[in-house]
């Protein structure tokens, strides 16, 4: 039997309000270009899933990042929701080796959470192929290692077209509290209508997921950690599209007839008017809720091992540890000054550098000009004024035109609180 069509489909969504000010709301971190790269992390992952698309990939964002992600994918607009290229031609383009034209953008009126933008995708995927397997992949993560991701790709594939939701789970270097967790066991059972049992599951290298954990606290993150049978949940999740869809009606009726509802005058008169009508009726909800929950307690979830280098660069402390471990030496971030752009001309190059005395590890990504004594810090500015440091550990600034961040990458995750207050006072302006 012929392997069913592959689309990819890319949430591009948020404010990354825990890398305040280097995100903002409308310019939010899949935009930007966080390790001295030259693309931004939204490029990255259209030119990671492009040679293993069969169709053009989706880029789902919100109506005020439409121009930003248009100039970054090199996108033409066009109407009715859907711009950029046709579908079938990404593989043309993966072949010519042409990054740019490679995929097209779904726009959604107003921000409803993870499960109704990857539904909408799901739903126009079903009208157009109706056998096709989905891909959801965010479009702000970092992943090391393409091959080992395009294996663990392909092997979610053959699982989806048993019928299961297969996610695909990153095997933890450490006890991590910032990550949701899966656990590998329970039984797989028949689904879709073919023989999913454990044999066909694990001919494809995938295994049966018995649940879902939230952020856990240090003590159960070890504990997951030491067991060994627990993957970091990267929210990846391959899936045929009309089983989503189907799954979907048994879990929330509303909101897979909400979409399939728009999806059925796409490219008409009436999609404006539909997506108007029906979009800010749908539930708004997490894919991992409203689907990969349920379906992990009914035998319908599986999960792939990936040994891939991943990261969701949700904090500054992540950013940090990205920038030790593939900055300067690495061959993976160096060079640049400010204002320099990269080959396309689209995304500021800041490359990252080291600084400082022997007995410092200070690291700037941008030209901000530091001195630096008995200190570990990163620093991310392009300012004129000097930044010096002595004797702080562990600590990364931020310096901008309008906000300088001083935060301690320990209490990284609280940054988010802070961000929330600029409301409060008055300052909607720098969020």
């Amino acid at each position: 039997m012929s392997q069913a069509p592959f689309v990819p489909i890319i949430p591009a969504g948020g404010a990354g309000t825990r890398l305040w000010p280097l995100s903002r709301r409308a310019r939010p971190k899949f935009l930007l270009d966080l390790t001295g790269s030259g693309s931004s992390l939204l490029q990255q992952t259209v030119q990671r899933l492009v040679p293993l698309a069969d169709r053009s990939p989706i880029v789902v964002t919100g109506a005020v990042h439409v121009s930003a992600v248009q100039e970054q994918v090199g996108i033409p607009r066009g109407r009715h929701g859907v711009q950029g290229a046709r579908q079938g031609e990404a593989q043309d383009k993966a072949q010519s080796g042409d990054p740019t034209h490679s995929a097209r953008i779904l726009v959604e009126p107003s921000p409803r959470n993870s499960m109704p933008a990857i539904a909408l995708a799901a739903a126009l995927v079903e009208r157009e192929e109706p056998d096709a397997v989905i891909g959801s992949f965010a479009a702000d993560h970092l992943i090391t290692d393409q091959q080992a991701f395009c294996e663990a790709v392909t092997a979610a594939r053959r699982a989806a077209e048993l019928g299961y939701l297969v996610t695909l789970g990153i095997q933890p270097t450490h006890a991590a509290t910032g990550f949701g967790y899966i656990e590998q066991g329970g039984d797989a059972g028949p689904v879709g209508g073919t023989d999913g049992g454990a044999a066909a599951l694990h001919a494809t290298g995938a295994r049966p997921v018995s649940r879902f954990v939230e952020k856990p606290d240090s003590e159960t993150a070890e504990q997951f950690f030491t067991a060994g049978t627990f993957f970091w949940n990267a929210g990846m999740f391959v899936v045929r599209a009309r089983v989503l869809l189907d799954e979907l009606a048994a879990q929330i009726p509303g909101l897979a007839a909400g979409v399939r509802e728009i999806a059925a005058v796409h490219g008409t008169a009436d999609y404006d008017r539909v997506l108007a009508e029906t979009w800010p009726r749908l539930t708004s909800i997490a894919i991992d809720h409203a689907l990969a929950e349920p379906l992990a307690a009914a035998g319908k979830v599986a999960v792939v091992p990936a040994t891939f280098g991943w990261d969701d660069v949700g904090d500054f402390a992540a950013l940090a540890r990205q920038l030790r471990e593939n900055g300067p030496g690495s061959g993976a971030a160096t060079g640049g000054a400010s204002g320099s752009t990269s080959a396309d001309g689209r995304v500021p190059v800041l490359g990252a550098r080291a600084v400082g005395a022997a007995d410092s590890d200070v690291r700037v990504l941008g030209s901000q000009a530091v001195a630096a004594l008995s200190s570990t810090a990163t620093v991310y500015g392009s300012t004129d004024r000097l930044i010096a440091l002595v004797g702080v550990q562990g600590i990364s600034i931020v310096d901008t035109e309008d906000a300088l961040l001083v935060i301690a990458d320990d209490d990284a995750q609280r940054l988010a609180g802070l961000v929330a207050q600029l409301s409060d006072r008055g300052r909607d302006d720098l969020r």
